[in-house]
């Protein structure tokens, strides 16, 4: 059972997952954004005054907040799926409940993040913890991306996107390539093992950023060499930031 909960957690690769993940199954899913809008198409129809405020947002000092969170990762091998909360401050912690299929089947992961400890549970057997790692993420921070993505020119920024979800709200739209050493943190060791052994070099990349400057969604495709590997991760239901305990459960 060990063997096969670590080799689950090793490939859930998804943007939000930078180790062992987080996981509390039940959670709300995070919201799907809408369709993607055309190059050209904007709410305001002004598009240097909103690279004025979305330059301005990045530029802000980031706040604390918790989040819905889903992530999805795909690949020839595993496909994994999942969904839970999440909470971006000093020491990011959360809570999910995954799906992963492989070739040796379905299983159920449950995984929670606390400030000095990470809680596993497979298919509902006894939860385990672990020893987190110092200095682990599971929000990259994606203002870096969405710099390097405004530096390549206006083709970069697609307009502003309106958002699902209770809360709604629009969100800043980018895509573009991006070298594998920019997004590796958002790929997890897994995806990038497999990028990098079939020597792709680019990921394309999309962004939202909602309007205090916060990530809504990263996906990233990386392709080459007859491999595809997709990771995606949406955040949304922004709330005041609130630690994720231990699980209830122990």
């Amino acid at each position: 059972m060990q063997a096969r909960t670590n080799g689950v957690a090793a490939a859930l690769s998804a943007a939000a997952l930078a180790a062992l993940l987080t996981g509390c199954s039940g959670a709300a899913p995070a919201p799907e954004a809408a369709a993607p809008a055309p190059a050209s198409a904007s709410a305001t129809g002004d598009r240097a005054h909103e690279l004025e405020q979305l330059r301005a947002a990045i530029a802000a000092p980031a706040q604390p907040f918790s989040a819905a969170l889903g992530v999805e990762s795909q690949d020839d091998r595993n496909h994994v799926r999942g969904n839970g909360t999440v909470n971006v401050s000093d020491v990011q912690t959360s809570a999910m409940g995954l799906h992963s299929l492989t070739k040796d089947g379905l299983l159920t992961l449950n995984v929670t993040t606390t400030r000095d400890a990470v809680y596993t549970q497979v298919d509902g057997a006894a939860w385990q913890k672990h020893e987190r790692q110092p200095g682990s993420v599971l929000v990259i921070d994606h203002r870096p991306l969405v710099q390097t993505l405004l530096q390549r020119g206006p083709d970069a920024y697609r307009g502003l996107q309106k958002l699902r979800g209770m809360n709604g709200g629009t969100a800043y739209h980018l895509v573009g390539e991006l070298p594998v050493a920019e997004v590796a943190d958002a790929l997890g060791s897994t995806l990038r093992q497999q990028i990098a052994e079939h020597r792709i070099e680019q990921c394309d990349t999309d962004l939202l950023v909602d309007s205090a400057g916060r990530l809504s969604r990263l996906e990233l495709t990386c392709a080459g060499d007859g491999y595809r590997a997709v990771s995606s991760l949406n955040l949304g239901e922004y709330g005041p930031s609130s630690d994720v305990p231990p699980p209830s459960d122990l």
